[in-house]
């Protein structure tokens, strides 16, 4: 039996696969940017411009966090411009601010080191921990100077740029969600100056533009964070290269205010424990819709460099939708179809999303007829009073983007009733076998995540965990799971030992230069040599909102085969992502790493990429942070108070499509609680609602630590199979638990199970 295994590539050089998915990330960035504005500033063709602003040499390829890449290369947008032919008459603005940023980052570094001193190996995780708290400062805007003006142009770029990530939320601050002075000031000066400016928002979620209608800004794009050809995608877009598709995911507000929750979310009212949804159904378009608020953009806004005019030609279940390319320039369009409901007993928002298709590239001219199937159950509504979901009877009334395009009557009330699915689980033979040998105390490792050694049968470093490393010699090997999702998140290089430990001959991941491990490194560099180099380099994706804003579930499951493919290259298993929680408010730290305000949008974009991975074989997703991990100031703790309405309806529902549509893997319960009991110890929702209403047969994991502050115990007991990351301690405690009677015996031999089955149908073990 061998004692591990290594899976990667050998050869520095980049690979054709790299190649290949660099043009898919290119196409999925570029069909994912939004022209919020035009004023005839574009397109533009290659020639000399004016850049400015952080995000032009500093571009923000993703968020901050887990969710991060350590790719070969980003192209950022100064690069991508150059590569397109443009020329810059000055580089002073770009220059002056580059060095400015580096000595803030330079400070940065000196003072966390202040902040880790004293930690040693024992506290290692503490140590990152640590580290995650103080995340490298933003690149922030600089006074653009007289100098830096230049008259050999009339065409200014200004690259507005943020960051946010993990572990905290954004604030309604100058510099964070409202632009700075600094910004306010810089565009009025590029809008004074130049004949043409244009203002690219390269952030991760929206941002206030009040400034619109005090400054003369002639184009607008969100940009997003479009991964590592980002920069080549925007230069696309400028020159025209690529026609604008993209359209928003989410509702932009005229004013912060405007939200239903704005004064209430997380830190804005002092109240960091309990987090009360009292706006229940109404989050999103259905919020502005309802009380006839105007955004500054609605849910589903873009413009392109072409028109359409689209046509209905045919009703009842199953719309037939003419597109026709009216304008002189190629390009895509999307439909959208929403449904009013009709009056009755239960109050409604004015219409929902049901259904959406995206053209293929249309010549001028050119015209192609989508087939638009839709279920209405998946905007049905839930009776609280009855346990049920409803259609109630009357006309429900279709519309095309705006314009109502016909109805489908139910004469009577549909009723679908929670019934709850008996679990009877079976396991192959082989599973049923090896469980038979196995003591307590092998269960209780199995169902607890094999921690961070150095050594394990799969072992990918930088992967953020594995399943149980020691019990292979009773037939149990481990898998790895690597975090998404903007890419699997990998060290891209290291040198594989003889003995099963990987070195460092090239020196350790940057982020890893921290305290004790960074002066351990040349000690570490002296034992690595000799050995196989391994090299593991993934691509960096565009995030999850830039790809949602694509509308292209096609796009989307060829994303997920090529991210299913650099799994199986590298030796990972189990890929963490799709992340598809609800954008509740703005203010989350998160939104870049999920897709939409909709749930319907959200399942149907998951449930794509799932496929994509999942069809490659071998490989698996899981679907997180189930459920209602909507803020991320105090996460582990805070409780979701929701009503089982609003929960159903738009917190469960997208989590359900993809559950249904994908059979995902895996899902991740998330860190915070439902209605005060933490969502990794819910019977209800991970056996009752996961399982038994919604048949998922997959394993249920726990985000990082996240049984932490409750109990591992009840994690399994609910359904929650395995506790992540896990240590030997998780173990120990869960096999006293189980001879104290506090752990349920067939619930720990049903994850157990699970677990098991989930090994050996991964590509890494299929052989074992």
């Amino acid at each position: 039996m061998k004692r591990y295994q290594t899976f990667g590539v050998t050869s520095p050089e980049e690979s054709q696969r790299e190649k290949n998915h660099k043009q898919l990330a290119r196409e999925a960035a570029a069909e994912g940017i939004v022209l919020l504005e035009n004023n005839g500033a574009l397109p533009v063709l290659p020639g000399k411009i004016a850049l400015y602003g952080p995000g032009s040499r500093k571009t923000v390829k993703g968020g901050s966090g887990s969710g991060d890449v350590r790719e070969r290369h980003s192209v950022t947008i100064e690069e991508g411009l150059l590569n397109a032919g443009f020329t810059f008459p000055t580089t002073l603005w770009m220059d002056r601010f580059e060095q400015k940023y580096l000595s803030e980052v330079a400070g940065w570094r000196e003072r966390v080191e202040q902040s880790i001193r004293g930690y040693g190996p024992a506290r290692t995780m503490q140590m990152f921990f640590k580290v995650g708290e103080q995340p490298m400062p933003c690149p922030s805007c600089t006074p653009i100077l007289p100098d830096e003006l230049t008259d050999e142009t009339d065409t200014a770029v200004y690259v507005l740029s943020r960051q946010a990530g993990e572990g905290k939320d954004r604030r309604v601050e100058k510099g964070d969600y409202l632009l700075s002075d600094l910004e306010t000031e810089s565009l009025k000066r590029l809008s004074e100056h130049y004949k043409k400016l244009i203002l690219v928002l390269n952030c991760g979620s929206v941002i206030d533009l009040s400034i619109l209608e005090e400054v003369r800004i002639d184009a607008v794009l969100f940009y997003g964070q479009g991964g590592m050809e980002g920069g080549n995608a925007l230069a696309d877009i400028l020159t025209g290269k690529v026609n604008p598709s993209g359209r928003l995911t989410d509702t932009w507000a005229k004013r912060y205010e405007d939200y239903p929750c704005a004064d209430t979310f997380g830190h804005r009212n002092g109240n960091l424990e309990n987090e009360e949804y009292s706006e229940g159904i109404y989050v999103g378009y259905r919020w502005f819709e309802q009380q006839n608020i105007k955004p500054r953009y609605p849910f589903g806004h873009g413009l392109s460099y072409t028109t359409f005019e689209k046509t209905v030609s045919a009703v009842s279940g199953q719309e037939a939708i003419t597109v026709k390319n009216t304008g002189s320039t190629a390009g895509k369009e999307t439909v959208r179809l929403y449904v009013k409901k009709p009056d009755g007993r239960l109050d409604h928002e004015k219409r929902s999303l049901i259904t959406f298709a995206k053209t293929g590239l249309l010549s001028p001219g050119g015209s192609e007829t989508l087939t638009l199937p839709f279920d209405l159950w998946n905007i049905s509504s839930f009776d609280e009073t009855n346990n049920a979901f409803v259609l109630e009877a009357g006309t429900y009334t279709l519309y095309l983007d705006d314009s109502q395009c016909g109805t489908v009557t139910l004469s009577e009330e549909q009723i679908r009733p929670i019934s709850r699915h008996e679990l009877k689980e079976t396991f192959s033979e082989r599973v049923q076998k090896l469980l038979g040998t196995l003591s307590d105390r092998d269960k209780a490792k199995i169902v607890t995540g094999g921690g961070y050694p150095l050594t394990a049968y799969n072992q990918v470093m930088g992967a953020a965990g594995r399943t149980c490393t020691t019990l292979l010699k009773k037939g149990v090997p481990n898998i790895v799971l690597a975090d998404g999702p903007a890419g699997v998140n990998v060290v891209p290089f290291v040198t594989m030992l003889k003995i099963g430990v990987p070195g460092y001959k090239n020196g350790l991941p940057e982020d890893w230069r921290w305290g004790w491990v960074k002066k351990m490194e040349p000690i570490l560099k002296f034992f690595s040599k000799g050995g196989t180099d391994i090299y593991r380099y993934m691509t960096a994706w565009p995030s999850e909102t830039v790809l949602a804003q694509t509308w292209n579930t096609d796009l989307l499951e060829r994303v997920g085969n090529a991210i299913g493919t650099e799994m199986k290259e590298t030796g990972v298993s189990v890929w963490l992502a799709p992340g598809m929680n609800i954008h509740r408010n703005p203010l989350c730290g998160r939104n870049f790493e999920y897709y939409s305000e909709d749930p319907l949008l959200s399942g149907k974009m998951a449930a794509a990429v799932t496929h994509g991975v999942q069809d490659m074989g071998g490989v698996g997703v899981s679907i997180k942070h189930y459920c209602c991990n909507n803020q991320e100031d105090n996460r582990s703790a805070v409780s979701a108070n929701v009503s089982q309405r609003a929960l159903r309806e738009i917190y469960l529902r997208g989590f359900e499509i993809a559950v249904k549509e994908g059979k995902p893997w895996t899902v991740m319960s998330s860190y915070n609680q439902v209605n005060g009991t933490y969502v990794c110890n819910s019977r209800e929702l991970l056996t009752g609602v996961l399982r038994e209403d919604w048949g998922f047969e997959g394993v249920v994991m726990s985000d990082w630590g996240a049984t932490d502050p409750c109990s591992h115990a009840e994690g399994i007991n609910a359904g929650n199979d395995l506790i992540m990351p896990g240590s030997p301690a998780n173990a120990k405690e869960l096999y006293e638990n189980l001879k104290a009677g506090k752990l349920d015996r067939e619930a720990l031999n049903r994850s157990a199970g699970r677990i098991l089955e989930l090994i050996f149908k991964s590509e890494t073990c299929k052989d074992f």
